[in-house]
């Protein structure tokens, strides 16, 4: 479940001038919203660690790093929920424009309050296309890393970047994660 492997990412938790239009995805696609309710079984203060049941009876560990703060405001019985939501955009890249910067930006619970907060990064990368079947709904890229991938593009707003495409274009490619975290007190 990505859920699982995103929970480490908590600890980070005039004048007018007028441009040549580009063909956009608009808006990003949603490749991902998923959200976990759990109940906090245990708090292990001395290793960080604590233990979850999800809302099926699994039982979750978590290891919870040394950014997030307020750990000891956490009991068995608080509920947690933790929400996460990928997207995915591309634009045609301009000849001469800069790469895009990755980012990340986080927001966290005040000191003294349960634990929560919330994390979204932005990776941003620049793509060669090296091929587009339109009817086939499918792209072929290279990366900064140098290995081709094909992808089947299955969202509306990327088939309507397909035609427009072309071998040798650029593009800038961002995948966005948001993942927030909330802790209430235990119900009843």
């Amino acid at each position: 479940m990505r859920i699982r492997a995103t929970l480490p990412l908590l600890a980070l938790l005039g004048a007018f001038t007028v441009e040549p239009q580009r063909p956009m995805a608009q808006p990003a696609a949603v490749i991902g919203n998923d959200a976990v309710n759990a109940v906090v079984e245990s708090v292990d203060l001395t290793s960080r660690d604590v233990l979850l049941r999800d809302e099926t009876g699994a039982l979750l560990s978590v290891k919870a790093p040394p950014e997030l703060r307020n750990l000891p405001q956490l009991k068995p019985g608080d509920r947690v929920v933790l929400r996460v939501v990928s997207t995915f955009a591309a634009e045609i890249a301009q000849p001469g424009d800069p790469r895009p910067p990755s980012t990340t930006s986080a927001a966290r619970a005040e000191q003294g309050e349960k634990p929560g907060g919330l994390l979204v990064h932005r990776e941003r990368v620049r793509v060669r296309v090296e091929g587009v079947d339109v009817a086939g709904r499918s792209i072929a890229v290279i990366g900064p890393d140098r290995v081709p991938r094909r992808f089947t593009v299955r969202h509306q707003p990327m088939l309507n970047l397909l035609p427009s495409l072309k071998p040798g274009d650029e593009l800038d490619v961002t995948f966005t994660d948001a993942v927030s975290l909330h802790v209430a007190p235990p119900a009843g």
